[in-house]
């Protein structure tokens, strides 16, 4: 018994061993993978390797599946899908679903309809349109989607892509490419269609890509710095590659493998290359695979016989597995030597071949005889995802691929990704150190590697990745461990599709994103779905319509329920659709009036509504005024729907740079030791004098002028005197920089000044991240910069110009002519730019010295922390930097005041040691799986510190065209404006006063705090201010990040919009892309107001997309803004005319129109309704029913159409002299709730009178000449429509506000076509219509006529009249002032711009303008 209680006892023990132990190995797997969802959710790409056994399940199926194919669709339909799908989506409006209701009763026998299918036409007629418009736009993005799928590329053939799974050996293989067809044309993408498409592919002959041999060598060449052969290598104070240099290693492989490039053998035998088995192989200890790994790892045998394995005995490469006692050395031509143990195991994915495979043998060994792979050119959706790829010159990117090996010395490339952020200046991409040396086909089919990619995501600017290879174990070398080597790859080292190779040669990489899951596919997303105010006001209206409808429908119910079994000749007429009772009978009437009302419910108003913004948005496209020439750019809406919008809005949210700014930089002044230079007078400086002198209307074009003749000069003598001290060959054509001061203190030579100086402008040319370029072969000396911004390119210019010539950089050597002289320096580190850190640095070491010096240029706050504070006794050094901080600080903050973007620049020396230590940690960092990001910034911290202050620089960043008067006229017509910038306080307030958005007159307040209670306090003191009954200042509000951060916390949020409401500008400076969308939401949903946003650059995208309307400039800074907006200029001048011009006249003709639709179907229903009383509402109709069918399809639709297209009040100039006229939009004034209502009324009355006036007239009238009466029930309905078609057409001519003959031909057209329906229609002998067009031969018909339409008119023009008279809009008071008295704001302007013409004196012409601006006394609008 004891013996089984210990039995059990060791069983449990061992049971919670082993759960406890199981336990603890899923809490490591868990630690792995909760790192990132880098780790969650990575993907693995195999390269020439067998896949291992965790990515197959239990039954030996794929676990991953089959990655998405590189073939795009943004296209919606397909042919199989565009009938089911496009009804879908149209019957997803609730007005056709209740057509298509009426269509389905109008079926049914008992409700009487002869003609079911005349019913159907007009929602037919809506369905076709529709669907031939969407038809159009589809195929368009399907022919735009063919021309990018049959791309071409250049893909590695005759290799075996292990991460295509190959289905052609199963038994169902021929079932799936059957479904795949279909499944293609059904537009899915799934492993049917790829299948299909592999099996077409296949089926194609494969032929050689016919390769210029002479310039796709894939030999390596220097290509980093753009000069002629000519270079400065006479002039550099280090040797330079000659002729008659020995050849490096690299240097004789290269030649080797230009040799083997194209050369490709006759055998045809197609290799398949080997791997080694992951259990021979050491796995990382921190991830997945190794936990994996290590459950079914055979027991390793020891062997006696092992020695320590020696580190960096492999070299860092793909090519090289199989480390030898020989690796390393080298044989008499400098080749590495090899020998038969450094070749590879054979390859077990094709065993049982007995000859070597080219696969098998060592790196730059000649191919084996029956080795045939090749470039194989194919089309673009044929690539998958671990494909090889060789990119020329000038290629298109077709997926996301990480570099290899490019034709550059140092594995680097460049690339344009103008389509992926619009930014045409040139990146650098690096090749990873691994794969160097894959330059052959050979070396890419003996490479053996996978990569541990993240999964993809929309981000453009992050990618995290791992390139792993195993290192085998030889059978006959015991001193060495089966292990893996490891790389990082990074966002430097990937090209995303839409990118362009530029300036390299070549370039090999491995597809890693294909098709839809690539970044820019990911990035292409519709813009967040937005619908007009006046749609969404529109709606209630709709279903007022629907409650009218139910009533009458009811009420005719009840009343036919009413009149059942009384007496009447109804009986007589019912058609055998009377029920048998009264409830009956009453149930239904309910449907058949459905039917006979169904014209009250607009069926044609949205589709009118979109074919009217569709227009509209075309105007604006073909609008000339606000076409950019230079970039050849219009205005380009891309949300059709909201166009009326345009005519709302009442808070303008804006960027500074890039948007009122040019963001084209010019280096004007800087601070260098204490000393300050540049005499430039700055845009701002010349437009705050103007408004100290009262003048701020007076165009600044003289100003401009003078001050540039003046600075010509100062520049002459200035580089008069640089030729004084040395040539400098290099200056530009447009040098921004003038003051002689500055080589005079230079010219002093050994002074510490003069020292200070040097440095300070070899700073310059050296901390930088741009690309040097010589355009021109007449003009050699002249270097163009490319850089990823606009403040780089211009602070590496002015060096140039200055005589600190950045040369260019040849692998990490950078060369800079300083004075006359080329200097190199070696590049250790680049610490790059980011908007956290707001820095960037560079890490060199002078080729003539040892000391290694960290320069460092960012925002003055982000240098200042990081400067030195502890100088131990070097008590003059404090002192100097002490004195130096203060005064830099004081010019930096003078720059500020004349609108300028300032810089500081900082350096420090670092010793050897110190700096071993912090690269390794560096390195480590950059090779980090996850948080790489964070890591690296962590980092860079470390020896970003204990800097010694060099100076600092100014840029100006100069207004676009026309934004001071923009603003001023956008503020004149009501619209308020917020600048929500980045720039520091200074620099923002006096952009502000120089684009007019602070004027003198205005009070500042200035918000700027640190804490939260600082924050409460200082708004509390704003609104006391602001509420002062006292104070009757203009308000202008400034405030900071921080402040901002807290003020829009729940507690203060209501106090900032309170405030914000009291002033008349808001500018919030140091905010983030965050906080810009915060800001619009605030005041969106707070004062629940049409709000606008407008940017330029990637961190307005998110306030953009949350403003009601977002448009985007197509600046310097990119295309991500245009991308997410709704419209797209090229200048901010341009958002003038967009809004008081376009966005005006379509909300007028919008509101207009939609109140016409809801009037003209009014009038007809209730002819209808009226008739039901003299036929004891039993639903019978007084008209036939093809004349319902069509009175809204054709007889009423043009007019109503037309006005919303062509209609306008005032012409665009004469609207541009009045911008008050936008106010009408901000009031709402012609779509409010009362003019529905009123339109409503008056339309029930017309109808009345045009079924009354007729009725009354014609009941007891006697038969014509002919025989023939005129007071049947159907004699009497048709006149009854003519007058109803009649007054909705012309109800249309009544609200129009131009008389053109296009207006006027369309009403009459379409009263013609009426009567032209009738006489056809009535030739044909029915019971009901035959020789009704008879009606129209008599004069009685045309006084009824006449008199009825009189009458229906009579009371909406007297109320007009009156409203005209005594209660004017103000576009009738601008109309009467302009058209009638022709003595307003656009003749007096006329009058100036003649008078100028023919040489009037000054003051007449600026007593004319200043005329010309006052505001019209009769015109207080």
């Amino acid at each position: 018994m004891i013996d089984t209680r210990q039995r059990f006892n060791r069983l449990f023990r061992r049971k919670n061993g082993e759960q406890q132990q199981k336990q603890q190995s899923t809490g490591e797997l868990r630690r792995t993978e909760s790192t990132s969802s880098y780790m969650q959710r990575r993907r693995h790409i195999y390269v020439n390797m067998e896949l291992p056994s965790f990515e197959y399940d239990e039954q030996g199926n794929r676990i991953s599946g089959q990655y998405v194919s590189n073939r795009i669709r943004t296209a919606k339909y397909t042919p199989l899908t565009f009938i089911p799908k496009n009804l879908f989506e149209q019957f997803r409006n609730v007005a056709n679903l209740y057509f298509l209701l009426l269509v389905v009763l109008q079926c049914i026998p008992i409700f009487g309809v002869t003609e079911p299918a005349v019913s159907a036409l007009p929602l037919m007629a809506i369905l076709l349109i529709t669907a031939i418009k969407d038809a159009i736009e589809d195929y368009r993005r399907s022919q735009s989607d063919s021309r990018v799928n049959n791309a071409k590329t250049l893909k590695l053939a005759n290799w075996t892509n292990v991460n295509v799974e190959d289905t052609s050996g199963s038994r169902w293989h021929g079932l799936h490419i059957f479904f795949g067809f279909f499944c293609m044309l059904a537009g899915v993408e799934n492993r049917y269609a790829h299948t299909y498409r592999l099996s077409i592919t296949r089926k194609k002959p494969v032929q050689q890509a016919a390769l210029d041999t002479a310039s796709t060598r894939l030999s390596r060449t220097s290509s980093s710095i753009r000069r002629p052969a000519s270079s400065y290598a006479a002039h550099s104070d280090q040797p330079s590659s000659s002729a008659s240099s020995p050849p490096s290693k690299r240097q004789q492989q290269q030649r080797y493998g230009d040799q083997q490039h194209l050369q490709q053998p006759e055998s045809s035998s197609s290799p398949r290359p080997g791997s080694r088995l992951l259990s021979t192989v050491r796995q990382r200890s921190d991830t997945l695979r190794s936990e994996l790994s290590s459950m079914f790892k055979p027991p390793t045998i020891k062997r006696k016989s092992r020695q320590p394995y020696r580190p960096g005995s492999i070299p860092h490469s793909v090519l090289y597995r199989t480390p030898t006692t020989e690796t390393g050395v080298e044989d008499a031509g400098g080749l590495p030597r090899r020998s038969t143990s450094m070749r590879r195991r054979p390859s077990s994915v094709h065993p049982g071949e007995e000859e070597e495979k080219c696969a098998d043998l060592a790196p730059g060994d000649p191919p084996a005889r029956k080795c045939k792979v090749f470039w194989q050119e194919v089309r673009w959706e044929d690539l998958s995802a671990g494909d090889y790829v060789m990119l020329r010159n000038n290629d298109d990117v077709p997926a996301d691929i990480v570099v290899l090996s490019t034709s550059e010395t140092d594995n680097m490339c460049f690339i344009e990704t103008q389509n992926l952020d619009g930014e045409t200046n040139l990146k650098t991409r690096q090749g990873l150190t691994a794969t160097a040396d894959l330059r052959t086909v050979h070396d890419c089919e003996r490479a053996r590697f996978y990569i541990e990619s993240e999964p993809p995501h929309a981000n453009l600017y992050q990618y995290n990745a791992a390139l792993r290879w195993d290192i085998d174990q030889p059978e006959d070398n015991q001193t060495t461990v089966s292990h893996q080597k490891t790389e990082a790859v990074t966002y430097s080292n990937i090209l995303l599709r839409g990118s362009v190779l530029r300036n390299t040669q070549w370039l090999i990489g491995v597809v890693v994103f294909t098709g839809v899951e690539t970044k820019i596919m990911l990035n292409s997303g519709a813009t967040p779905s937005k619908r007009s105010k006046i749609q969404k006001e529109t709606n209630p209206h709709v279903i007022a319509n629907f409650v009218i409808l139910a009533i009458i429908c009811i009420v005719s119910s009840v009343l036919d329920s009413v009149y059942f079994g009384t007496s009447g000749s109804m009986p007589f007429f019912d058609f055998e659709i009377r029920g048998n009772n009264a409830s009956y009978d009453g149930f239904l009437t309910f449907w058949v009036t459905l039917i006979l009302y169904q014209n009250i419910v607009p069926i044609s108003l949205y589709i009118s509504v979109e074919i009217v913004k569709t227009f509209a948005a075309y105007f604006i496209y073909a609008d000339i005024d606000m076409y950019y020439e230079k970039t050849d750019t219009p205005c380009i809406a891309k949300t059709w729907n909201i166009s009326d919008d345009l005519g709302q809005i009442e808070y303008i949210f804006s960027d500074k740079t890039g948007t009122l700014t040019q963001n084209v930089m010019e280096f004007r002044k800087c601070t260098i030791d204490g000393v300050s230079y540049g005499l430039s007078s700055t845009e701002t400086d010349l437009m705050r004098d103007q408004q100290q002198q009262g003048d701020e209307k007076m165009d600044l074009s003289d100003a401009e002028d003078a001050e540039e003749n003046r600075m010509s000069a100062v520049m002459k003598e200035m580089f008069k005197k640089q030729q004084l001290l040395f040539e400098n060959k290099h200056v530009g054509p447009k040098p921004t920089f003038g003051d002689p001061k500055f080589f005079e203190d230079l010219g002093k030579q050994d002074t510490p000044h003069s020292v200070a100086m040097i440095h300070f402008m070899s700073a310059l040319a050296l901390c930088h991240t741009v690309i040097a370029e010589w355009p021109s072969e007449e003009n050699p000396d002249l270097i163009d910069y490319r850089a990823t911004s606009p403040d780089e390119a211009a602070l590496v210019a002015t060096a140039r110009d200055l005589g600190f010539s950045y040369i260019g950089r040849d692998a990490n050597t950078l060369s800079v002519e300083i004075m006359g002289e080329v200097k190199n320096f070696e590049l250790l580190d680049t610490l790059e730019f980011n908007s956290s850190r707001k820095r960037m640095s560079v890490v060199i070491k002078p080729h003539d010295s040892d000391r290694i010096i960290l320069l460092c240029k960012g925002a003055d706050s982000v240098i200042y922390e990081r400067l030195c504070e502890d100088f131990g006794d070097q008590a003059e050094l404090e002192k100097s930097q002490k004195h130096l901080q203060t005064t830099t600080m004081d010019h930096l903050e003078a720059y500020a005041n004349e609108g300028l973007r300032t810089l500081c620049l900082a350096y420090r020396f670092i010793s050897q040691e110190e700096y071993k230590m912090w690269n390794r940690r560096y390195q480590e960092a950059c090779a980090s799986l996850y948080n790489r990001e964070q890591k690296v910034d962590e980092v860079c911290e470390e020896i970003e510190v204990n800097m010694l202050l060099m100076g600092g620089t100014a840029i100006e960043d100069r207004l676009q065209d026309g934004v001071p008067e923009t603003i001023a006229e956008l503020a004149q017509s009501g619209i308020r404006l917020w600048v929500l910038t980045g720039d520091k306080t200074e620099t923002a307030i006096n952009i502000a006063y120089s684009c007019n958005l602070i004027t003198n007159d205005m009070q500042m307040l200035i918000l700027k705090a640190d804490t939260r209670a600082d924050t409460e306090k200082q708004i509390k003191d704003a609104l006391a201010a602001a509420y002062d009954p006292k104070a009757n200042q203009k308000l202008a509000l400034v405030i900071d990040g921080t402040t901002l951060k807290y003020a829009l916390e729940d507690e203060y949020r209501d106090m900032l919009l309170r405030l914000g409401m009291k002033c008349n500008s808001v500018v919030c400076c140091r905010v983030s892309p965050k906080q810009k969308a915060q800001v619009v939401t605030l005041v969106k949903r707070g004062l629940k107001v049409m709000t606008l946003a407008i940017g330029d650059g990637a961190n307005d995208v998110s306030m953009i997309q949350e403003a009601n309307v977002g448009i985007g400039i197509s600046g310097v800074e990119g295309r991500q803004a245009v991308m997410a907006s709704d419209y797209a200029i090229a200048q901010f001048r341009f958002l003038r005319k967009l809004l008081l011009v376009h966005g005006r006249w379509s909300y007028l003709r919008t509101a207009e129109m939609i109140m016409g639709f809801f009037y003209k179907n009014i009038v007809w229903t209730f002819v209808l309704f009226w008739f039901q009383i003299f036929c004891q509402f039993t639903g019978s109709m007084i008209f036939d029913y093809s004349l319902v069918t069509l009175y809204n399809l054709i007889f009423t639709s043009l007019p109503i159409i037309f006005l919303g297209i062509w209609d306008q009040d005032l012409s665009a100039k004469i609207s541009l002299c009045y911008p008050e006229l936008y106010r009408m939009g901000l009031r709402n004034d012609k779509f409010k709730v009362w003019r529905f209502w009123a339109t409503i009324f008056d339309s029930i009355f017309q109808s009345a009178v045009c079924f009354f006036f007729p009725y009354m007239l014609l009941i007891a009238g006697a038969p014509d000449k002919a025989g023939y009466i005129s007071n049947g029930v159907y004699e009497t309905g048709t006149v009854m429509s003519s007058i109803a078609v009649i007054v909705a057409n012309l109800f249309v001519g009544l609200s129009l506000y131009e008389f053109t003959w296009i207006q006027i031909g369309i009403i009459a057209l379409s009263i013609l076509v009426y009567y032209a329906f009738v006489g056809i229609y009535a030739q044909f002998n029915t019971f009901i219509f035959a020789g009704h067009d008879r009606l129209f031969a008599v004069g009685y018909y045309w006084l009824i006529l006449i008199l009825t339409v009189f009458a229906s008119f009579l009371p909406r023009v007297t109320a007009l009249y009156y409203l005209h008279v005594y209660q004017p809009y103000d576009n009738d008071i601008v109309r009467e002032i302009e058209l009638v008295l022709k003595n307003g704001r656009y003749e007096r302007r006329e009058s100036l711009s003649a008078g100028r013409e023919t040489g009037l004196p000054p003051n007449h012409v600026k007593q004319e303008q200043q005329q010309s601006q006052q505001p019209n006394s009769s015109n207080n609008t």
